[in-house]
């Protein structure tokens, strides 16, 4: 049962008898075991209610309000409500129909809203089921393949009947765009999106080995790196004054003592960390194995506070969660997101933002103390020296301590 939210009864019943109908007390039970706060709760209740009186004028059935025609609704009526200067008041409503997809009323709404969604899905479906891939690498394919379409959409190509010219044609227009040549995980996604086609008989040809990846060379670029004594500037710019703050302390913490990736941070798991034997467990997807750290004090310390007084009590075992409702655990890019406002709030403005730049510093400044490729290597869990090879370039002034002075030449 419910908790009481309205204290009128009359208010309560105008939005039961409303769009919300029997799925009121479903709607505010989901909201009450996701730790919305009462406020929370009347709000949105009330955004449904004035989103029910909208569709019951468009005469639009509830059965409609599921799939990519219950994003393109949501986006008419935001429209609408920008157009007759009303404030928009579609998060609740999204969470809504969400809670009806959940309940099996409507059909679930597309994670991503896209252009080409049913071309997309498949593909998405495809990746999942045939390679061991990040989240973030799956996104970033799914990103590229878009622009692609949308590119042969504005050609007036139907996407597949695309030949290898219009391929071209559009990283040509993507160097022009980007000025320079697209980045090889942005070609390695078309090769990987036309195999998918060829495999699933939606083209004759498989031409992807027709596409040029653009030649990269060994260390012809630098990573970009904080110097140590920045990355604790980072660290000493967060508020632990506010729960966020102890939070993202935390997670810069991981960063910046192991130089774990931004994905092996969200990952973390409560029986990831062992604390009578002090060590953390790493799942390294990316590499296929795992890897036992030491516990290190301040990281511990750091979990602690976090866990007793400021992460939210939920059914996930992710260590890390949202701050505001829903309670959920945080994904890859709220990591990076993490790391990018506080090196700006410390002041700084390198070249690149991220988690990876922490993972840059952090192998840079090993090197910097003298640790050897083999031991870093095996502390960022790198397949072979080659990966960690880099960072004797990023520490290349440390050469300049012990390069030999040049001898004098004298001429007879």
């Amino acid at each position: 049962m419910h908790k009481q939210i309205f204290s009128n009864s009359a208010a309560e019943a105008k939005h039961r008898l409303g769009f919300l109908g029997a799925y009121f007390d479903y709607y505010v039970d989901w909201m009450v075991s996701n730790g919305y706060s009462d406020s929370t709760i009347r709000i949105n209740i009330e955004r449904v209610t004035f989103f029910g009186r909208y569709i019951r004028e468009k005469n639009i059935a509830i059965s409609q309000l599921g799939g990519s025609s219950g994003l393109e609704l949501l986006k008419l009526y935001r429209r609408d409500c920008k157009s007759k200067g009303l404030e928009y008041r579609g998060l609740g409503v999204k969470r809504y129909l969400q809670v009806l997809s959940k309940a099996g009323v409507i059909e679930n709404l597309p994670i991503k809203s896209s252009l080409f969604l049913p071309l997309t899905k498949r593909y998405v479906t495809f990746l999942e089921k045939n390679g061991n891939l990040a989240e973030g690498t799956i996104h970033r394919n799914m990103d590229w393949v878009e622009k692609f379409l949308r590119f042969l959409e504005g050609n007036n190509i139907p996407d597949t009947t695309f030949e290898i010219a219009d391929v071209d044609n559009f990283i040509e227009f993507e160097s022009q765009r980007l000025k320079h040549r697209p980045h090889s995980s942005g070609v390695c996604a078309l090769k990987s999106f036309i195999r998918f086609l060829y495999n699933t008989g939606q083209i004759a040809t498989d031409f992807s080995c027709l596409i040029s990846t653009p030649r990269r060379y060994k260390l012809q670029s630098l990573p970009a790196v904080l110097t140590w004594p920045e990355v604790m500037k980072v660290l000493k710019s967060i508020d632990r004054s506010t729960q966020t703050g102890v939070r993202n302390y935390a997670i810069m913490l991981f960063l910046t003592a192991y130089g774990l990736r931004a994905g092996e941070v969200a990952q973390l798991k409560l029986d990831n960390i062992d604390w009578r034997k002090e060590t953390i467990h790493i799942v390294q997807r990316k590499m296929g194995k795992d890897l036992w750290l030491p516990l290190i004090p301040e990281v511990g310390k750091a979990v602690l506070e976090y866990l007793k007084h400021c992460r939210p009590p939920c059914k996930h075992r992710e260590l890390f969660i949202s701050a505001k409702a829903p309670f959920k655990p945080i994904g890859t890019n709220s990591i990076s997101h993490v790391v990018r406002q506080h090196i700006q709030i410390a002041g700084f403005n390198p070249s690149q933002y991220g988690a990876h730049m922490i993972r840059h510093s952090f192998a840079t400044h090993l090197i910097r103390q003298g640790a050897s490729l083999k031991e870093i290597g095996d502390i960022l869990g790198h397949r072979s020296l080659e990966s960690t090879h880099i960072y004797t370039k990023t520490a290349a002034d440390n050469l300049r301590e012990v390069a030999l002075e040049v001898p004098e030449i004298k001429r007879k």
